[in-house]
């Protein structure tokens, strides 16, 4: 009868280790698992973030200049790139970037641009010219087309009169020539700027630490049940 009793406690403490065993595993898959998705809900974000395209292009000469990339530094190789009226909404012309993520093409009309890049993996973005940029770029302002207008209609003849004679340019009004022009030249780079600035959001540090405080809330959880379980 002792024998019989030796074997049944024995066979009772064989049981428990393996339930024991089996809750420890289950406890540490549990553990796992809530790390492994922590771990992709924190990745995929940044994931995402480097496959983020972006356009930006600017109006010189009577050309446009724009050039596509992705957050990590990509260029935005042989891409399409469409060129939209934004009055009208009408398609003006389309094209392809280079090896470098570059394309330029002439001005088509004088009005504001909208560039709609699309990459690949169907990620997509675009970037708006203003009227005024693409409207110095090509030498024509508002005040000189109204003017080309009054011109072409027909008006009375005017007796000549002679010119008045040509002054000196002072010093003063040369240093607001050469101001404006500079102005004109640093409003592509600025907007430029403005635009990679904007496009420039990374995983801050709030979310950092808001990830690992989520972790240490599952595995403080799993702690919990466990401890609960062993008390049963």
């Amino acid at each position: 009868m002792r024998n019989k009793n030796k074997v049944n406690s024995s066979q009772y403490g064989v049981c428990a280790n393996h339930s024991g065993s089996r809750k420890n595993f289950t406890v540490r898959i549990l553990l796992l698992s809530a790390y492994c998705l922590l771990l992709s809900i924190y990745l995929l974000p940044t994931i995402a973030y480097a496959h983020k395209v972006s356009i930006y292009a600017y109006a010189e000469d009577g050309m446009v200049f724009s050039e596509g990339y992705f957050a990590d530094g990509t260029r935005s190789r042989n891409s399409l790139i469409e060129v939209i009226d934004t009055k009208t909404g009408k398609k003006l012309l389309e094209g392809k970037t280079d090896n470098d993520g570059k394309f330029s093409f002439k001005i088509p009309k004088a009005t504001s641009l909208k560039l709609i890049l699309h990459a690949s993996m169907g990620h997509q973005n675009d970037y708006t010219l203003d009227e005024e940029e693409v409207r110095e770029a090509i030498g024509v302002s508002k005040a000189e087309d109204r003017e080309q207008i009054t011109e072409s209609s027909p008006r009375l003849s005017e007796p000549t009169s002679p010119l008045p004679a040509t002054s000196e340019v002072s010093s003063s009004e040369i240093e607001a020539i050469v101001g404006k022009a500079i102005d004109s030249k640093l409003q592509p780079v600025i907007r430029i700027l403005l635009k990679l600035q904007e496009n420039s959001e990374k995983p801050g540090i709030t979310e950092i630490l808001g990830g690992i405080g989520y972790i240490m809330g599952l595995m403080g959880i799993v702690m919990y049940f466990k401890s609960r379980r062993r008390k049963v």
